[in-house]
């Protein structure tokens, strides 16, 4: 589903990914951990090209993403289309104060697929009670706990009926007795076969939800392996010390 070969990408002086080769499967649940700074969320923005790789090919069901020989006007628009398949959940919520709940989830399909709003309202109330905020349709986002921004934009980005999900650490703004709510979420996505890419610090959602995990450090991949050896018998010295830590 997704493909991602020799993949670099520096800002400036500075190289955040040196070299990454990474295979994900349709219907796999990737998890990606590792430090901070170690070129995790920079990975997958280089995905739907939110960064510019530095070097590298990023394919997507078997065409090329990052193809800027077609020039400017036409990689716009191939990107746009690209794009449309990508669902990304941010650790910021990012939604539209201004609009409801429902008005948030149906911008995207109304504006971008063209969906009529009745249709697009329909599937907007689907999403919403698949992330358990039905009751919420009308509210604006400043009602609504972190935990509750952060599943209606799971709603939103699932809106777009999207062939891969990006979860770009989702979990790490919100207090701890409301990462439970968006993890079911995710897991719950998992269990229906979506192809997912997750950041995140939650070792119990690696361990559990996680069909491959795969840990970077300083830019590179260390170490790929299943949840159960990378938790139980990791191979590499700079994953023990790391998990070491987090696990205390």
């Amino acid at each position: 589903m997704v493909r991602i070969e020799g993949l670099h990408k520096s800002f400036g002086d500075l190289s955040v990914l040196k070299g990454v080769d990474i295979d994900v499967p349709h219907r796999q649940v990737l998890v990606i951990i590792g430090p901070s700074g170690s070129g995790k969320s920079t990975l997958l923005r280089c995905v739907n090209h939110l960064e510019t790789p530095s070097a590298g090919k990023i394919y997507l069901e078997g065409e090329l993403v990052n193809d800027t020989a077609q020039g400017p006007k036409a990689f716009e628009k191939h990107l746009n289309r690209i794009r449309c398949k990508l669902g990304m959940v941010f650790q910021q919520f990012n939604l539209f104060p201004h609009m409801t709940v429902i008005e948030n989830v149906m911008e995207a399909p109304v504006h971008v697929l063209k969906q009529g709003r009745d249709q697009a309202r329909h599937k907007a109330e689907q999403l919403l009670d698949k992330v358990g905020l039905i009751e919420k349709t009308d509210v604006y986002p400043a009602m609504l706990s972190g935990g509750q921004q952060q599943r209606v934009a799971i709603a939103r980005a699932l809106a777009m009926e999207p062939k891969v999900m990006l979860f770009d650490e989702v979990t790490s703004a919100l207090d701890p007795e409301l990462v439970g709510d968006v993890l079911r979420v995710m897991e719950n996505l998992a269990k229906d076969g979506m192809t997912m890419m997750v950041v995140t610090h939650e070792m119990g959602f690696a361990e559990q939800v996680g069909d491959r995990v795969i840990f970077m450090a300083e830019g590179v991949v260390v170490e790929d392996s299943a949840p159960k050896e990378m938790f139980s018998n990791p191979k590499e010295m700079r994953t023990r010390q790391f998990l070491s830590e987090i696990l205390k």
